[in-house]
């Protein structure tokens, strides 16, 4: 199937009653969602990418790929093909050929299918404003912001709002709005870690009054039974060392647990410090095998030089 026959099957129009209609992007996303099942979808993909190769400035074969790769999103992942970044690309190539509308129109697709790519935002905004449509702009921006705030995130709110003041500096309750936000969360932070600092005050007490002589006993029980630390000796030193981790791993937060903690990080550092020297011993002892074995070549072939001279004294010798 040749390529532009794949575009024409993706991006072509709908024939109706009183003539023919172009579609916009959504509709025929919906389309190619509708009337192509995976198989094809793959094939018109592959079709797409490897003529995008040879010329990624086709706008019409970039603006099908993307529509087929918006209803079935397993051709973009399949080819790595990244839907943010290339469709801020075709809206840049569709605004310059004059395409306004269908430039806007794809924005605000991607917006919805990628919202956590600012980028993508950005560009819808500073495409409005170019447009001029302003007041829009900022009633969006309004309408997202308080949307953050009513799911719990009032710091992702403040972006939106910033952009607002970028297009309108005057909008003093916009940075009253975002100056409130900030107060809020600063004190919501204050007051999560009073809460818990009171938490784990109160845990503490708890735990320390109705348990902590007896645990902290067979805690050292435990500790004085581990394997003893024998210095140079790295076989040793790793099984303490493992001893160790299992004795902090199975038991949290006891009084001698900061000399363990301290213990354990000397004993790291020493068994790197061993393997590094037993890591240089063998280089060495490999690096000396190389030289006796290339200076046992060396007289060889001096010997087999002598023989063939009849001096076998001294071939003997070098044998």
């Amino acid at each position: 199937m040749l390529v532009d026959e794949v575009v024409e099957a993706i991006t072509s129009t709908a024939a109706m009653d009183d003539g023919v209609v172009v579609l916009d992007l959504r509709e025929q996303m919906e389309r190619a969602a509708a009337e192509f099942d995976k198989r094809t979808a793959l094939t018109f993909g592959r079709a797409l990418v490897d003529s995008l190769c040879e010329d990624p400035s086709d706008v019409r074969r970039l603006e099908a790929l993307l529509i087929l790769g918006l209803a079935h999103p397993q051709i973009l992942e399949q080819y790595k093909v990244s839907l943010g970044a290339e469709g801020r690309r075709l809206s840049v190539l569709l605004e310059n050929r004059g395409e306004e509308e269908r430039a806007r129109s794809l924005l605000e697709l991607l917006a919805q299918h990628v919202p956590e790519d600012r980028s993508i935002q950005q560009d819808r905004s500073s495409m409005m404003r170019r447009c001029g449509e302003v007041e829009e702009l900022i009633e969006r921006c309004l309408e997202r912001a308080d949307q953050e705030v009513r799911a719990g995130r009032p710091m992702e709110a403040i972006p939106w709002l910033q952009e607002i003041l970028l297009h309108d500096q005057t909008r003093r309750d916009v940075a009253r709005m975002i100056r409130d936000l900030r107060y809020e969360e600063m004190e919501n932070t204050r007051r999560r870690g009073r809460r818990r600092k009171f938490a784990l005050a109160a845990i503490a007490l708890s735990t320390g009054l109705s348990s902590l002589f007896v645990r902290e006993q067979q805690i050292r029980t435990e500790y004085e039974a581990l394997p003893p630390m024998i210095a140079q000796d790295a076989g040793a030193l790793e099984a303490r060392l493992a001893g160790l981790d299992g004795l902090l791993s199975d038991n949290h937060l006891w009084i001698g647990m900061f000399d363990v903690v301290q213990e354990r990080s000397d004993l790291r550092l020493e068994v790197d410090r061993l393997a590094a020297r037993q890591a240089e011993q063998d280089r060495q002892v490999a690096q000396l095998a190389v030289q006796r074995q290339a200076m046992a070549e060396s007289a060889r072939l001096e010997g087999i030089a002598l023989v063939n001279r009849a001096q076998y004294e001294d071939a003997l010798y070098q044998f």
